[in-house]
């Protein structure tokens, strides 16, 4: 192996990883056309599938009443939007995916604990997205036309399904970007339906059930958390959709644009799930058997089709992001080919998951206890950040495809002090959550109250500020004016002119 010194890492892209701007490859600024608005088709395009919807109804279920599990939906998205947004400026400044530009602060080997992170996250709800979906078409067109229910029928339901959503991943994100400005509209469109249609049975002073935990405010805090979840879940995606904008992009109004989006559209959606899930008789029943059951006959039509296109952005930008960030691991391969093969590997891990073992109901636990790994990374990002100022040296995020070395080398290729920081937040985290499926032994020590999200981001942000503090990281600094400094580097990215920022304040 050979190691280039700390500013001597070869400039040119492999070719393989420069196709079509995905991979590890910088996007061109003249190809970064994108602006921040898109993420108003982006982010309600992802949230008004019944993936996301079906989220919804955990309060419900948890025995919180309508009023109650309300406020914990509006709580958790805006805490979970409110740390998520910062995280996009992070592929505007770079010009690459999220996992590789965290190779900034994780050291560019250490960037596989993102890499990590977003196969598993994405593969998760890339199931759940596409089982709600598989299942709303097999039992809706069930009570249409009769046509047969069971594994059989989900399986064939679920592989179309499967089938759609890897043609549009594969074609990447052109294709994913018009695709979302139009289910963005149609799934707005169906949400609105479905609360009008079911208006007329709707009781707002619906009181709830049996609590999952021994108090109303644990089972409360337990809601909220599952809901912060939902868009902090994207943390390690939207670096796939900020890269196409331009590094001068405004980055108050980036961060404004992400949060208010995904607040707005998750808002919507887990609302809608919980408002549908306090008309059930049972609310623990199968959510879309009950939807189906709910709505009038003529509805099931709408049920049909939107379980089958409304599934096509959420699970499609799922795939996207694993197939980049699986990219990034197998760099000598193309995009498409590494989106194939993990497609391929998700469809197989959703037949498991969802016929052979019938797993699915514990997504509840996944989507909590995802928050132990998800959390803490971005908190190493959101302080890495702010100590680098936004400017990062772009070639020396991709060292690794040249043997290693470079301002992001760190000790072998891994940082220290944002590895440990990340370990420390993900073991509280665990330690804290309080759910029906694991309870965690600091929260029987406090009662039962669930702090796994703001531990693990409290824990992972201040341990890195403080080791950053003792050991500070000067090697790895960018100058202001985004030059090289003397070292030979090329293609580092200044923050904004200070005229910019003065405005943007």
């Amino acid at each position: 192996m050979t190691l280039h010194p700390t500013g001597t890492a070869p400039t040119a892209a492999p070719p393989l990883a420069a196709a079509a701007h995905d991979g590890i490859a910088p996007v061109p600024e003249a190809d970064r056309t994108s602006t921040p608005s898109d993420f108003g088709w982006i982010w309600p395009s992802a949230q008004f599938s019944f993936g996301t919807v079906v989220l919804g109804a955990l309060p419900v279920v948890f025995g919180l009443g309508w009023w109650a599990a309300a406020s914990a939906i509006l709580v958790g998205v805006a805490v979970g939007a409110g740390l998520l947004a910062p995280l996009a400026r992070f592929g505007v400044r770079t010009g690459v995916n999220d996992p590789v530009a965290s190779g900034a602060h994780f050291g560019v080997r250490g960037r596989v604990i993102g890499n990590l992170i977003t196969v598993v996250t994405a593969l998760g709800f890339f199931a759940i997205a596409v089982w709600t979906g598989g299942t709303a078409v097999m039992v809706a067109s069930h009570r249409l036309l009769s046509t047969p229910t069971g594994s059989g029928a989900l399986t064939v339901a679920m592989g179309v399904t499967t089938a759609a959503v890897a043609l549009v991943a594969v074609r990447g994100h052109e294709m994913l970007i018009r695709t979302y400005k139009v289910t963005a509209l149609a799934g707005g469109a169906v949400i609105l339906a479905t609360v009008l249609v079911l208006a007329p049975d709707f009781d707002p002073g619906y009181a709830g059930g049996t609590l999952a935990l021994e108090s109303e405010l644990h089972t409360w805090l337990l809601a909220a958390t599952a809901s912060a979840t939902v868009p902090l879940s994207y943390a390690t995606f939207q670096g796939d959709y900020t890269r196409y904008m331009p590094a001068r992009t405004p980055t108050g109004r980036l961060v404004r644009h992400s949060g208010v989006a995904m607040f707005l559209s998750s808002l919507a959606a887990l609302l809608t799930g919980a408002y549908v899930t306090t008309l059930f008789p049972v609310p623990d029943e199968p959510w879309l058997q009950g939807l189906t059951n709910a709505v009038p006959g003529w509805f099931a039509v709408v049920v049909v089709v939107f379980g089958f296109a409304g599934t096509l952005p959420q699970a499609g930008l799922c795939l996207y992001a694993a197939g980049l960030s699986a990219n990034s691991m197998f760099w000598r391969a193309s995009r498409t080919a590494v989106t194939t093969a993990v497609a391929l590997l998700a469809a197989a891990a959703l037949y498991l998951g969802a016929v052979v073992y019938d797993a699915m109901d514990a997504m509840s636990a996944f989507v909590t206890l995802l928050l132990t790994v998800v959390a803490p990374w971005a908190a190493v990002l959101s302080v890495g950040y702010v100590l680098r100022r936004g400017r990062y040296d772009v070639e020396a995020l991709r060292t690794f495809t040249t043997g290693g070395g470079g301002r992001y080398w760190y000790t072998h290729g891994a940082n220290p002090r944002a590895v440990l920081a990340f370990a420390a937040g993900s073991v509280i985290g665990v330690l804290w959550v309080n759910g029906p499926l694991y309870v965690g032994p600091l929260a029987r020590a406090t009662a039962g109250v669930d702090l796994s999200l703001p531990a693990s981001f409290t824990v992972a942000a201040l341990l890195y500020g403080l080791l950053c503090r003792l050991r500070p990281e000067t090697d790895v600094l960018v100058p202001e004016d985004g030059t090289a400094g003397g070292d030979g580097l090329s293609g580092a990215v200044p923050g904004p002119p200070r005229e910019m920022t003065r405005l943007r304040r």
